[in-house]
């Protein structure tokens, strides 16, 4: 099958579960913080590194497993993934901001605390999470076509 012909089945059946194990992982963290859970044993950026590297190679492996896949292909699928959890990430961002306040003060407290102004930070807030609609998917793109590529040219020497 022509590369540029491939079906979004095919595709999603190659990052299927790397997307659907962050997506599960978003969903907890936003319902019970296990981020904070994590955090107590490994720092949180540790572990979100490790999340987004083992998240993207498990897709370029995935792909360069098939006959006549590559690493350039993992790329392309590693950033289809980037564009969909970045746009999941988003949504959530925007459901955290509606419907748990609670989150939301504790970081504008913070700020307040630093000199700011409330409304001010509020607003930024605001416009933040609708920005993130277009700029998410697009830098978790590059760093899905980036990671899915090395993971695609570790793989495919093995």
């Amino acid at each position: 099958m022509d590369s540029n012909k491939k079906s979004f089945d095919y595709i999603w059946s190659i990052i299927e579960v790397p997307v659907l194990i962050v997506i599960l992982y978003s969903f907890l963290d936003l319902a019970f913080s296990i981020n904070t859970y994590i955090s107590k044993v490994i720092p949180s950026g540790i572990f979100n590194a490790a999340l987004t590297l083992f998240v993207f190679g498990w897709i370029g492996y995935n792909t360069v497993r098939i006959k006549d896949e590559t690493p350039q292909r993992a790329a392309r699928y590693g950033a289809y993934a980037g564009v969909i959890l970045g746009l999941i990430s988003a949504i959530i961002g925007i459901i955290t901001f509606y419907f748990f306040p609670e989150k939301i003060v504790e970081a504008i407290q913070k700020a307040v605390q630093a000199g700011a102004d409330a409304s001010t930070v509020r607003s930024i807030m605001k416009i933040g999470i609708y920005a993130s609609l277009i700029i998410s998917p697009a830098i978790n793109a590059a760093i899905g076509a980036f990671l899915a590529w090395i993971g695609g040219l570790i793989f495919k020497k093995k």
